[in-house]
């Protein structure tokens, strides 16, 4: 029984996890590149030192172990189902509990919060790392594989889930460190700038469910053809991780700028 408990924790705690340090430190870093000095500066004091909060990007995952903060690894994700139409996402998105207290709720509760208490550290850490989470597009996942949890994969000789995929293994990829990637994002995105920073909230949500969805209909198709590798374990046609990494890193570059500049949107709001 507590095996199962345990199995059954596990399950739940998987779909909390975004992307991992290093995609975390991105978005932090891509956000405070893009903070006004009126916004750096507070967040540094709030926070204790310069740029901190790129290395605490990942405190909200750190101490999910913590019993003070408990029930808010359900804060890390907001999943959707399959075939969801823009007005769905609407509703969804002014009706923010309407699927339970997830992530599109305890990030607005977070922004309420700062603007109340801009000296909160904790309710800062937890709003820079929740932005990261809120667009990268398996948080957004479907209900019933626990955000490509359960979506079985196979990276480049490893088991994986499109999950993990998304969280980590699109990012080591590029074998950029955060700073690189950064540097990259903010070089690539730079005559669109202002452009992504313009978006709201509202509008990136809906481009990172449609990631999601072309995300899944590209894995459908994957699944089509499967053939065992030599080891007996089922695995994609040979070659579709050259092709996925391909399709897809257009995607994962967007994803991680928008976030960036989300936050960053939002930091100089509620510092200005």
């Amino acid at each position: 029984m507590k095996r199962i408990i345990c199995f059954l924790s596990v399950l739940v705690s998987l779909n909390a996890l975004a992307w991992d340090v290093v995609g975390h430190r991105i978005v932090a870093d891509v956000a405070y590149r893009n903070l006004t000095p009126a916004a750096r500066e507070a967040v540094d004091k709030t926070l204790g030192f310069e740029r901190a909060m790129v290395a605490l990007s990942c405190w909200a995952d750190d101490i999910k172990s913590d019993t003070i903060y408990k029930g808010q690894d359900k804060w890390h994700f907001q999943d959707i189902d399959g075939g969801k139409n823009d007005k769905f996402i609407e509703k969804l998105y002014k009706n923010k509990t309407m699927e339970g207290y997830h992530l599109f709720a305890a990030k607005d509760s977070l922004v309420n919060l700062l603007k109340r208490e801009p000296g909160n550290a904790d309710a800062l850490k937890f709003l820079v790392h929740l932005t990261g989470d809120e667009f990268q597009p398996m948080h957004m996942g479907h209900h019933d594989d626990l955000g490509g949890n359960k979506a079985r994969f196979y990276w480049f000789g490893r088991g994986a889930n499109l999950h993990s995929v998304w969280d980590t293994y699109m990012i080591e990829y590029t074998h950029y460190s955060s700073t690189e990637f950064c540097d990259y994002l903010c070089l690539r995105f730079a005559a669109q700038r202002d452009e992504v920073m313009g978006w709201d909230e509202l509008t990136c949500i809906k481009k990172t469910y449609q990631a999601s969805s072309d995300i899944y209909k590209v894995y459908d198709e994957l699944a089509k053809n499967v053939q065992p590798d030599d080891r007996n374990n089922r695995r994609f046609a040979y070659g579709f991780e050259y092709r996925f990494a391909y399709k897809f890193r257009p995607v994962l570059d967007l994803q991680l700028y928008m976030a960036g500049m989300q936050l960053a949107k939002q930091l100089n709001e509620i510092y200005q």
